[in-house]
C-alpha cells in the first residue's frame, strides 16, 4: 500500500509561423542523442529538462537531430530533471547552462539570492489542472474540490499557489486535503481511487492519465486552473544572469535553434516523435505524440508570441505572496528577459 506524505497537498499554424519566423540515462532506456553534425570547437552546454524525456521536449531533440544547434556552434546535452524548484537551483549552481523552468521556481530561487532568469516562453498558457475520475466524482469548478483528497507531486510548482487559487475561488484551503506524492505514482493513485483528484498537465501527464484510465475502464475529467483565475505562465527556457552577461550571443543562438526545432515539431509531430524515439525507444508512441501536439497548442496560446508579458509574470509573484511567500519581494522585473526571443526585444 502506498504511504502518503500529507502536507501540514490538426497542429496550430500560429506556432509554426511564429517560431519559424524567427545525458540522459533514465529508466526509459536510451542515450542522450549526439548532434547530427558536430561543429568544430563547438560550445558544449547542458540542458535540464526538469523531468524525464517526453513530448514537451521534442523541439530540443529535433534541433539536435537536424543540426540546428551545431549550425550555431553549440553542442547540447539534454539531462533529466527532478522538478522545477530543484532544476532552478541546479541551474543557478552552474550545473547546467539552460533549463526548462516555470516562473514560480525562478521567483523562489531569486528570493533566496539566486540569479536564474527566464529567456523565452514555451507554455504560454498554464498547462496545469485538476483531473478526476468521472465515474466517481463530478468536478466542474474549484468549489467541487472541497472535502476531497487532492494529490500532486511533491516537486510541483502549483502546490505553492494552490491555497491562494482555492481562496480566490471562494474555497477554504483547509477543506481540501492536499497530499504530496512521488510524481511517479500520481497517475496510478488517482485511477486506483487512493485519491479523489490529482494535478495533471497538458503536454505532460494528461495523456498518461487517459491511458491508465482507459486500461481501468474509467474516464478522466479535468478542470483547468487557468479557466478559474490562475492566468500565469507555465514553463519556458531559462539560464543564469552570468551567462547572459558573459555569452549573450550564445544565449541568443541557443534560443533561436531551440525554437526552430519546436517549429518543426509543431509542423510535423510524427517526424518529431520518430526523432525523440531514436534515443528513447521505450517512450509510448501515442502518449508522446499527444504531448508534442499539446505543447504546440500551448506555444500558440498568445497568437504565437513567445515573449513574456510583465503583468503575467507579476501575477505569479502576487499569487505566491497571497500564499504567504515572497513577502516584500520586489524582483519581478528580474525574473525574465525578452531580449533573446527571436524577433523580439524587452518591453
Amino acid at each position: 500500500m502506498v504511504a502518503f506524505h500529507r502536507r501540514s497537498l490538426v497542429v496550430p499554424l500560429l506556432v509554426v509561423a511564429a517560431i519559424a519566423a524567427l545525458t540522459l540515462w533514465s529508466a526509459l532506456g536510451g542515450n542522450a542523442p549526439p548532434a547530427a553534425k558536430q561543429a568544430e570547437n563547438a560550445r558544449s552546454v547542458r540542458f535540464n529538462m526538469a523531468w524525464l524525456p517526453q513530448g514537451s521536449m521534442a523541439g530540443i531533440f529535433v534541433a539536435i537531430d537536424k543540426g540546428y544547434f551545431a549550425d550555431a556552434g553549440i553542442t547540447v546535452e539534454p539531462v533529466r530533471g527532478f522538478g522545477g524548484m530543484r532544476t532552478a537551483n541546479e541551474l543557478d549552481q552552474g550545473m547546467f547552462e539552460f533549463a526548462y523552468i516555470d516562473p514560480l521556481s525562478v521567483a523562489l530561487n531569486r528570493s533566496k539570492g539566486g540569479e536564474v532568469r527566464m529567456i523565452g516562453g514555451i507554455n504560454m498558457r498554464l498547462p496545469a489542472g485538476a483531473c478526476f475520475v468521472k465515474e466517481r466524482h463530478k468536478i466542474a469548478k474549484p468549489a467541487d474540490l472541497a472535502g476531497l483528497r487532492f494529490g500532486a507531486g511533491q516537486s510541483s510548482m502549483i502546490q505553492a499557489l494552490l491555497p491562494a487559487w482555492l481562496k480566490g475561488n471562494g474555497v477554504d484551503p483547509a477543506r481540501v486535503e492536499q497530499i504530496q506524492l512521488d510524481p511517479a505514482i500520481v497517475v496510478s493513485s488517482l485511477v486506483e481511487g487512493r485519491i479523489d483528484a490529482a494535478e495533471c498537465w497538458l503536454g505532460n501527464s494528461l495523456a498518461l492519465f487517459d491511458k491508465a484510465a482507459k486500461a481501468k475502464g474509467v474516464t478522466i475529467g479535468r478542470i483547468a486552473y487557468a479557466d478559474f483565475g490562475l492566468d500565469v505562465y507555465g514553463s519556458g527556457f531559462a539560464t543564469q544572469d552570468a551567462l547572459i552577461e558573459k555569452e549573450p550571443e550564445m544565449v541568443r543562438a541557443f534560443l533561436k535553434a531551440a525554437y526552430r526545432g519546436y517549429a518543426d515539431a509543431a509542423r510535423d509531430p510524427k517526424a518529431a516523435l520518430a526523432i525523440i524515439r531514436k534515443s528513447y525507444p521505450l517512450l509510448d508512441e501515442a502518449v508522446t505524440e499527444r504531448q508534442i501536439r499539446e505543447t504546440a497548442a500551448l506555444m500558440a496560446a498568445e497568437d504565437g508570441s513567445l515573449r513574456l508579458k510583465p503583468e503575467k509574470i507579476e501575477r505569479t509573484v502576487t499569487y505566491l505572496q497571497a500564499s504567504g511567500q515572497l513577502q516584500g519581494f520586489d524582483q519581478a522585473p528580474q525574473l525574465f528577459t525578452n531580449a533573446f526571443v527571436p524577433m523580439g526585444n524587452q518591453p
